[in-house]
C-alpha cells in the first residue's frame, strides 16, 4: 500500500489519491478519532494557501472531523508559519495546513502541526496513516452530528493581524526606514502580508506577483523562479529582494547587485551573525546533505560547526531539538530559528536578514561575500516508479568510479524527491565541466531505466 506521508506531509494532485474528496474526509475522521481518544473536546486550526482546491479540501477535512466533538477554527489564507505560531500561542491541539508549498496549482497537500507548533512527529503521522488506510475500503463510516459551535470562521482576518504583529516584534524595535525592498509573493499565502509588514516597519516596498486567482500560485514566479525578482531589483534599484514560495515557509534572496542567494548563503550570513552576537546555540548550524560544501568551509573558517541531516526541514528541526541547537535550514530556503518560530518561516527569515543589514550597516552583497559556492549540478529526472536506486543496472558502479575521481574535492548525492515523482542527481566539485559530464551520465542511466521521458534540470 502506498504511504500517505512524505518528507513534508501529504502531497498529490488534487482529485487523485490520496487527495480525493472521499479520502480526505477519512483523513479528517482519523485525525478526529485520535485527538478525541486523548482529550475531551479538542481544538483544531485549519489554514490554506491560495490554490483553487483549498476550499474543497478544507470542507472535506471539517466533514471528517465533524464526526467527533471537536471545535474547528478556519483561519483562511495565511502562511504555514503563521499557522504554526497561532496553533501554539492559542493552545489549539492541532494545526492543519492545506498547501503543496512550491508546487503548481494542480497539486495540493496536508501538513500537520502539533500543539507546540512543531510539525507532527513521524510516529503520529503513521498512526493517522494506518487508521485512514484501514478506512479506505470501508464505505459504511458515517459522520456524527455536529454541535452548533463546531465550526468557526475567521472572517475578520484577526489571525493574520495577530501574526503580523508577532513578526514585527521580532525586530526588537528596529525599523526598516531607508531600505528599498522587492517582494515576490508567488501569488501565494504571503500576498496580503509581506508588503504590509515591511511597509509598517517603514521600508519602501515594491510587491510583485501578489494577485492570486487560485491557478497562478508559483507559476513562473516566487522562490522557484527568483530571476524575476532579480530583474525587478535592478529596475527598482532596491537594496534587497525576497522571493517566497506558495505557503511562505521558504525564501530566496536577491542582493543589491541582483545576485540570487539561496539558503546556503542565508545560513552562512545568519550563522556567522548569530555566532558573533552569542545567539547561536553550541556554535552550530544544522543543514541537510544537499547544502553546498562552501557552507562547511565558511563555517569552519569561523570555528562554527555544521551538522548535516537527511533532506527536509522537519529532519533539520528534529536534530535541533534533540541536540539543543537553535538555527539551521535547507539550500531551498527553508530557514528555522527556534528562538523565533518552530518551523520554516520566510517572513521571519527576511526580517532577520534586514535586521542584520541594519545592525551592521552593510549592504547585502557585502555580507554575502563571505560565502563561496562550489560548482554544483542538480538534475531532476522524472520517473514512472521509485525503484531502489541500488537496483538500477550500472548506476552505483559508475557512481563509485566518479567518487574516486572526485576524491575529497567533491561529492555525489542521489535520492528521490519526497514530494514529487523525481530522482535527483546532485554533484559538487571544483570543476563545473567535470561534474556536468558526471551528472548527465548518471541522470541518463536513471532515465533509461525508470524515466518517463521528461527530464527537468
Amino acid at each position: 500500500m502506498k504511504r500517505l506521508f512524505g518528507t513534508d506531509g501529504i502531497r498529490a494532485k488534487y482529485g487523485e489519491f490520496p487527495l480525493t474528496k472521499d479520502f480526505v474526509k477519512k483523513i479528517g475522521f482519523s485525525i478526529g478519532k485520535i485527538l478525541c481518544s486523548n482529550k475531551k473536546n479538542p481544538i483544531v486550526y485549519i489554514a490554506k494557501d491560495t490554490r483553487y482546491s483549498g476550499d474543497d479540501l478544507e470542507s472535506c477535512l471539517t466533514s471528517g472531523l465533524g464526526s467527533f466533538p471537536i471545535k474547528v477554527k478556519c483561519l483562511g489564507i495565511i502562511p504555514t508559519a503563521a499557522l504554526s505560531y497561532l496553533t501554539s500561542k492559542d493552545g489549539a491541539d492541532l494545526g492543519i495546513m492545506i498547501s503543496a508549498s512550491h508546487n503548481l496549482s494542480e497539486d495540493n497537500g496536508i501538513k500537520l502541526f502539533a500543539a507546540d507548533g512543531f510539525k507532527l512527529a513521524d510516529d503520529k503521522e503513521r498512526e493517522i496513516e494506518n487508521i485512514t488506510l484501514k478506512l479506505r475500503d470501508n464505505p459504511d463510516s458515517k459522520e456524527g452530528q455536529r454541535s452548533p459551535e463546531f465550526l468557526v470562521q475567521d472572517d475578520k482576518g484577526e489571525s493574520l493581524r495577530d501574526y503580523i504583529e508577532f513578526a514585527k516584534k521580532t525586530l526588537l524595535h528596529t525599523d526598516l526606514e531607508g531600505l528599498r525592498i522587492v517582494v515576490d509573493c508567488s501569488h501565494g499565502a504571503v500576498s496580503d502580508i509581506a508588503d504590509v509588514i515591511f511597509s509598517e516597519l517603514k521600508a519602501e516596498v515594491y510587491a510583485i506577483n501578489n494577485e492570486p486567482d487560485g491557478l497562478n500560485i508559483n507559476l513562473n514566479c516566487g522562490s522557484q523562479h527568483p530571476h524575476m525578482t532579480s530583474e525587478v531589483v535592478k529596475q527598482y534599484k532596491a537594496d534587497v529582494g525576497f522571493s517566497y514560495d506558495g505557503d511562505g515557509d521558504r525564501v530566496i534572496l536577491v542582493d543589491d547587485k541582483a545576485n540570487i542567494l539561496d539558503g546556503d548563503y542565508i545560513m552562512s550570513m545568519l550563522g556567522l551573525h548569530l555566532s558573533k552576537t552569542n545567539n547561536l546555540n553550541q556554535n552550530t548550524v544544522v543543514a541537510t546533505v544537499m547544502s553546498n560544501m562552501g557552507l562547511d568551509e565558511v563555517m569552519e573558517a569561523n570555528r562554527i560547526k555544521v551538522v548535516r541531516t537527511e533532506v527536509g526541514d522537519k529532519k533539520v528541526v528534529e536534530r535541533m531539538i534533540n541536540n539543543g541547537y537553535n538555527f539551521g535550514g535547507e539550500q531551498s530556503g527553508h530557514i528555522v530559528y527556534l528562538n523565533n518560530n518552530p518551523t520554516g518561516d520566510g517572513i521571519l527569515t527576511s526580517l532577520m536578514i534586514l535586521k542584520m543589514m541594519k545592525d551592521t550597516n552593510k549592504k547585502l552583497s557585502e555580507l554575502a561575500n563571505i560565502y563561496h559556492k562550489y560548482p554544483q549540478i542538480l538534475l531532476n529526472v522524472r520517473v514512472k516508479e521509485k525503484k531502489d536506486l541500488k537496483e538500477i543496472d550500472g548506476l552505483y558502479s559508475r557512481l563509485e568510479e566518479f567518487e574516486k575521481e572526485l576524491s575529497t574535492s567533491g561529492r555525489i548525492f542521489l535520492r528521490y524527491s519526497g514530494t514529487e515523482p523525481l530522482a535527483r542527481v546532485m554533484i559538487e566539485g571544483k570543476s563545473k565541466e567535470q561534474i556536468e559530464v558526471m551528472a548527465t551520465e548518471l541522470a541518463s542511466i536513471i532515465r533509461n531505466s525508470i524515466g518517463d521521458d521528461k527530464c527537468q534540470g
